[in-house]
């Protein structure tokens, strides 16, 4: 499949999962991102637009690992979601991707999320992660400034007010790092390979 080269988030988007990030910082908190996937330039690259989210309620079980997982059935609501959007905005909308936050970490997905990306993208080839990193005043990736606005896109087609993020690029929003990635293949070994980190 073609490749996702950006990622459009509308404000409403943004703020609604900023404020997921930002509501605990002793888990990681995840949810789909619903929206679409059109042709972009360059020629063969591809743009999520993502204009709605499907917040991940976790179940309050005791939990030893930190894994974050998408259960069938926040799939299946979400798809639900996503038909019901379709109908009252006579806009095609489905689920594109995934995000969740990094509290206390850096931006960069580890090897768990590339891994669980990796397992998104054999279903959907387009399917994207974003990564929330907050809490992290001490941790962050070399070179990205902290505390740095989001670049606000104005005028893009739906409302897209919000936030562009290239693949692999990082964007400060305030105290909240965001990155979007996919996993880019796999080593010889079968093995789920990372993307570059962020420039």
């Amino acid at each position: 499949g073609m490749a996702v080269s950006t990622v459009a988030v509308t404000a409403d988007v943004l703020q609604v999962c900023m404020a997921h990030a930002l509501s605990t910082e002793k888990e990681e908190i995840m949810g789909l991102l619903l929206g679409d996937v059109i042709d972009s330039t360059p020629p063969g690259s591809l743009t999520a637009r993502i204009w709605s989210v499907s917040l991940h309620r976790r179940e309050q079980a005791a939990r030893s690992d930190d894994r974050v997982e998408i259960s069938p059935e926040q799939l299946a609501a979400a798809s639900d979601e996503a038909e019901r959007m379709s109908a009252e905005m006579g806009l095609t909308t489905r689920v594109v991707g995934w995000y969740h936050s990094h509290p206390h970490l850096a931006v960069v997905p580890s090897h768990v999320d590339v891994n669980t990306q990796a397992m998104y993208q054999q279903l959907d080839s387009a399917f994207v992660g974003l990564i929330f990193s907050c809490f992290n005043s001490g941790l962050v990736v070399p070179g990205v400034p902290t505390g740095t606005q989001a670049l606000l896109q104005d005028g893009l087609s739906h409302g897209f007010d919000g936030l562009m993020v290239s693949m692999g690029k990082t964007e400060g929003v305030g105290r909240v790092q965001v990155t979007a990635f996919q996993s880019s293949g796999y080593a010889s070994d079968g093995t789920p390979v990372a993307p570059p980190p962020p420039q």
